[in-house]
């Protein structure tokens, strides 16, 4: 789990360099990951809903891509009340292990308290009925940036654009900021104890 935690470190901190259109090649520490990556994972990716607006991409350090989203609750609610979404572009095959990481931290967090919480974190199918891919809840958020992990199984074939990455961020009053979403789809057979976990404090 370490040695794939690091790699990920190396690949996704870069500031956007490892996934960046328009950037050189990552060097070969980085390469291995990268090959698994399959979405295009930028911020512009992403569409909210229960905001008053869709929020535009601003600059923001320590992020891949170095672009975030402000996500401005400003009532606490049902969970799925305000999140966002996007399309996972790659193909995934039933029995493939998928990992999809979403960065977040928090500008503001609920008055009087040292966390806040993401309720969900899921990749899942299009279709009817939903399938879920990966799947990660109740996770701790705090002031500095944090790669949020969900992990599964594929049980059927997917294909590009059939699958969705959803967050939802809305049963407490907090601003957060939203970074890119990774999709890495490590194929079959592979061993899901060396994916990163979640942080627990």
């Amino acid at each position: 789990m370490k040695i794939l935690s690091i790699a990920v470190g190396l690949a996704l901190l870069a500031g956007g360099s490892a996934v960046a259109q328009t950037e050189p090649s990552p060097p070969p520490t980085q390469r291995g990951m990268i090959d698994h990556l399959i979405n295009s994972p930028f911020v512009r990716n992403w569409n909210t809903w229960g905001l008053a607006a869709q929020p535009t991409p601003h600059a923001a350090e320590g992020v891949t891509g170095r672009e975030a989203l402000t996500i401005d609750v400003q009532r606490a609610g049902d969970p799925w009340s305000v999140g966002a979404v996007m399309t996972n572009s790659g193909a995934i095959k039933t029995g493939d292990v998928v990992l999809l990481g979403v960065w977040v931290r928090a500008v503001r967090l609920p008055e009087g308290q040292s966390e806040t919480r993401v309720p969900i974190v899921l990749l899942e199918g299009q279709g009817e009925p939903k399938i879920t891919l990966a799947q990660a809840t109740n996770l701790v958020v705090r002031d500095e940036w944090r790669m949020l992990y969900a992990s599964g199984v594929a049980t059927a074939d997917i294909a590009p654009g059939q699958s969705s990455i959803i967050i939802q961020m809305g049963q407490a009053r907090h601003r957060l900021e939203l970074g890119p979403a990774l999709v890495f789809n490590f194929g079959p057979d592979y061993d899901r104890s060396q994916l990163p976990q979640n942080p627990t404090d």
